[in-house]
């Protein structure tokens, strides 16, 4: 295993006022502080501003990471008006903990998580704003149309759904935005393209339409890897339309596995283990996960069965990984509540994780806790999409992917209830410390 190194200069422990150095060399304080959870490092980065420069450095946070691999959390997307507090965003470990949790002002709801990214709606479809998990940024994406479609068309004519990938290529993410308009007298969908690369000259590129109209609703389409598929619109035989985002061309189209049961109370979509899966549900209380193992001839696999516990129809179960251990993690969504459960195929039981309430949104973060942004709020009033993206050009953040840190004088000093929940995990770094010099 490669062995994490020191940064060198002056110890950042010791300036600014922070905590008196430990009697040890940089080097072994630093092999400590690795050793800690990523929990634990987030409460120590509230002690003081040079604690906070150290254990927010990229270099300490790769090799924390690579000493600590950990489980994705699940992040839970919602209704901003079905929450006391307008909560928007949870995210949650495997144990129920809720370790961050964003907050919105307005009616905002999430509509898909994917990519570390959050993506929200507020007031109409047409308003997208995208959050970066990683960042803390929120970009406004343009509510007009693209010029390709703009003459003789009015957005509020239209609903749409959108997805974020990442061209595996380049690294490039691009938001694929489907416009579909509800007229009787000139029913249409569009297709358009927006690079997310934080330019102030990016917009909406109009594309082909899918070559049959594709499903608006919700947990009809998800996105794996770089491509976004969708059912088909009232297609008997369950036929796939699916989006290429480094070519920006719909695909070849494919056809679902054949079902055997004749009842089918629910088909629906998810991305699991980095693979599209149908999930199939029969007779109301049993379910089948279908994994994709080959587009090109159009094969599937149905790897697990499941029975289901739902309470009514209008229930649905979102599938999101499957353990090492075989178990799956699952969320269960009715018509007011919800919970994050973990099902064991080999005795057919559940585990009951966490009551999530009523999502509207299911995904997996799956990078460090300590790469998280501490943004609690996503949308402020008075926030500008043009004067945020200045600062973090001035702090020379990449508002993409995240990147250095802001400057030490930016940053606020903790307060002092933070101080003083941090200082007995503070006492236990130096008895570790103690441990090392005997």
């Amino acid at each position: 295993m490669a062995h994490a190194t020191p940064p060198s200069g002056p110890d950042p422990l010791a300036q600014q006022g922070g905590v008196a150095p430990l009697p040890l060399p940089q080097d072994a304080v630093y092999e400590i502080l690795l050793r800690l959870s990523a929990r634990d490092i987030c409460r120590l980065r509230t002690v003081c501003r040079p604690w906070r420069s150290l254990l927010t450095d990229p270099q300490f946070i790769a090799s924390h990471e690579a000493r600590h691999p950990t489980t994705p959390l699940v992040v839970l997307g919602y209704h901003t008006g079905y929450h006391d507090e307008h909560v928007v965003v949870d995210m949650v470990d495997l144990s129920g903990k809720v370790l961050r949790r964003v907050h919105a002002a307005g009616e905002v709801w999430v509509t898909s998580v994917n990519q570390d990214f959050v993506c929200t709606s507020k007031d109409n479809s047409s308003c997208i704003r995208l959050f970066n998990m990683k960042t803390g940024v929120v970009f406004a994406l343009p509510e007009e149309l693209s010029e390709e479609h703009a003459e003789d068309r009015d957005i509020l004519d239209f609903t749409s759904v959108a997805a974020i990938g990442q061209v595996a290529s380049t690294g490039e993410y691009k938001v694929l935005r489907v416009l579909d308009s509800a007229s009787f007298d000139k029913p249409e969908q569009l297709c358009e393209v927006f690079n997310l690369d934080g330019s102030s000259h990016a917009r909406w590129r109009g594309k082909k339409a899918p070559p049959s109209p594709v499903s608006m609703t919700r947990f009809k389409s998800v996105v794996v890897n770089s491509i976004v598929y969708f059912f088909v619109q009232d297609s008997p035989l369950e036929d796939i339309a699916s989006f290429d985002f480094e070519s920006e061309e719909w695909r070849s189209g494919l056809r679902g596995p054949n079902y055997q049961q004749l009842r089918t109370n629910e088909l629906s979509m998810a991305a699991v283990n980095g693979s599209l899966v149908l999930v199939h549900r029969y007779l109301s209380c049993y379910m089948d996960l279908w994994f994709l193992v080959d587009f090109e001839r159009g094969l599937w696999e149905k790897r697990h069965s499941i029975r289901a516990q739902l309470h009514d129809y209008t229930s649905t179960i979102r599938p999101l990984l499957v353990l090492n251990d075989g178990g799956i993690v699952l969320v269960h969504i009715g018509s007011d509540s919800g919970s994050l459960k973990i099902y064991n195929p080999r005795t057919n039981t559940y585990e009951d994780v966490a009551n999530t309430g009523l999502c509207f949104a299911v995904g997996l973060y799956s990078g460090s806790l300590l790469s998280l942004a501490n943004r609690q709020t996503m949308w402020q009033p008075q926030l500008k999409r043009s004067t945020e993206l200045q600062e973090l050009r001035r702090r020379k953040v990449n508002p993409i992917q995240g990147g250095t840190a802001a400057p030490e004088e930016d940053k606020e000093a903790p307060e002092e209830d933070e101080i003083v929940r941090s200082l007995p995990l503070l006492g236990a770094v130096q008895d570790s410390a103690a441990l090392v010099r005997s």
